[in-house]
């Protein structure tokens, strides 16, 4: 039978840049599932959902083509499709036709869909002063977000 004993995190593989970069990764994942799990208990949305809604909020008229939501999410446009269809008949989004362009196809909020954003606004607001800001500090956590700001523009062409 396999060994029972849990990985010590905090044990040394010997290599700083992995274990910086361990640290890092570590806190992420332990944070980003606490606010998932709240999300989750208190919305009812999954992880990709929560992050269509959380794009679709920061982009005018929260309408956005389902091309460039996909592209935002990681997601191939076939499997944004079956993620937009499953949130459309939850009655969170619906699809809007482009007045200038019949190939593109918008994304938005429905009344409901609008109203559980407002919620995951807030919500995500609440857990994140909780688990991050609080936790940290304002400038600390300003920093961090920084300092992955740099990351993502830096290595955002290699990752894909």
């Amino acid at each position: 039978m396999g060994d029972a004993t849990p990985v010590d995190i905090q044990a040394s593989t010997g290599s700083e840049p992995v274990e910086l970069w361990g640290r890092v990764i570590n806190g992420f994942d332990v944070t980003n599932r606490r606010i998932q799990r709240a999300i989750q208990r208190e919305l009812s949305l999954n992880e990709a959902e929560t992050q269509v809604m959380l794009n679709l909020l920061r982009t005018p008229d929260r309408r956005a083509p389902m091309a460039k939501l996909a592209r935002a999410s990681s997601f191939t446009t076939g499997g944004f499709t079956k993620l937009a269809d499953k949130m459309a008949r939850r009655g969170l989004v619906a699809r809007a036709a482009c007045d200038d362009d019949r190939r593109v196809t918008f994304l938005e909020f429905t009344p409901e869909g609008a109203k559980v954003a407002d919620d995951l606004l807030r919500l995500v607001e609440r857990i994140n002063h909780e688990a991050f800001i609080d936790v940290l500090g304002e400038d600390r956590a300003r920093q961090v977000a920084q300092a992955m700001t740099e990351l993502f523009r830096a290595n955002s062409e290699h990752a894909s």
